[in-house]
């Protein structure tokens, strides 16, 4: 019996969902075969001129029947080499680059099921309330940036060895930093113009750049015995549109790559899926306590009365 897999109100078997996602590739396609045509429009609509002169050469009269037909033969045989042979080697250098893609393809997913992974684990770690419905909501004002709000850098991530927040963040804000240069170095060549987009972006996020300063903050602040509340948001500024873009981007990019690539790979794998986990009755044990928070208000409130 078929499995069925339930979205809302609507019933999808596997085989539909696999049919639906073929088609998203055939219309891709398509619009690759346009955007192809556009791009050689002079060239094509110039080939398509001679053959018209030389059917009209050809058909029209007896006198330039055999030059119509010779320059008519020599054009479709300069159409044929310019675009399907052309099309041939095109196809061909394709599937010669195919063990690179699936490479960049792999580095990519390993990437950006790293950097999904994290943050929604902290975000289950600190923040009070439900996940957001969807990867799509987690990725915007409705989700992520809540981390600011309630992360207790004093706190310790359910992770081995023991850590505090303060050394989490930078190293994993350094691991994104560095594994996405290195995707880009490694494949500047082959690796899609949107994907390379998208990952420099988080590369270069200066939602990143911020992280990787918390702790240089935190010292400052103990120089100048600055009371500072010890929340992620007071040592760092929220994620830009930008980034979301391309988490999401990345996300999606991954999804259909998946479709094309499996027909060359059964070993290749998908990108980590994002599912909503029900919430207990308990607050998260990286949240600020109000106690802590009222103190360290106090203290700040001391600490600007003075000066």
């Amino acid at each position: 019996m078929e499995r069925k897999m339930i979205e809302g109100d609507v019933i999808k078997s596997p085989l539909i969902l696999w049919r639906n996602e073929i088609v998203k590739i055939n219309y891709k396609k398509v619009g690759k075969l346009t955007e192809y045509l556009k791009n050689n429009k002079l060239i094509i609509c110039t080939l398509l001129g001679f053959l018209s002169f030389g059917c009209i050469c050809w058909l029209g009269s007896e006198k330039t029947k055999d030059f119509g037909l010779n320059f008519f033969t020599e054009i479709l045989g300069v159409f044929i080499t310019v675009f399907i042979i052309d099309k041939l080697i095109q196809n061909r250098e394709e599937k010669r680059n195919l063990p690179q893609k699936l490479a960049a393809y792999e580095d990519v997913r390993l990437y950006i099921s790293r950097y999904i992974s994290f943050w929604t684990n902290t975000f289950r770690e600190c923040v009070p309330e439900e996940d957001p419905e969807t990867l799509e909501d987690f990725f915007s004002e409705k989700g992520m940036p809540k981390i600011l709000n309630y992360l207790y850098m004093d706190s310790e991530p359910n992770v081995t060895p023991p850590t505090k927040w303060w050394d989490w963040l930078v190293h994993n804000a350094r691991e994104f930093k560095e594994t996405g240069a290195k995707i880009l170095d490694r494949h500047s060549n082959n690796l899609d113009p949107v994907a390379y987009g998208y990952i420099h972006q988080l590369t270069e996020s200066s939602f990143n750049s911020m992280l990787l300063l918390t702790t240089t903050i935190r010292q400052s602040d103990i120089v100048s015995n600055f009371p500072r509340i010890k929340v992620l948001g007071n040592y760092s500024i929220k994620p830009l549109k930008e980034d979301f873009d391309a988490i999401l981007g990345l996300s999606k990019w991954c999804n259909e790559k998946y479709i094309q690539l499996g027909i060359y790979s059964k070993s290749i794998k998908r990108v980590s899926e994002y599912s909503k986990i029900p919430k207990n009755n308990s607050l998260p044990k990286c949240m600020i306590p109000n106690s802590i928070l009222l103190q360290q208000m106090n203290e700040l409130k001391k600490f600007r009365g003075k000066s």
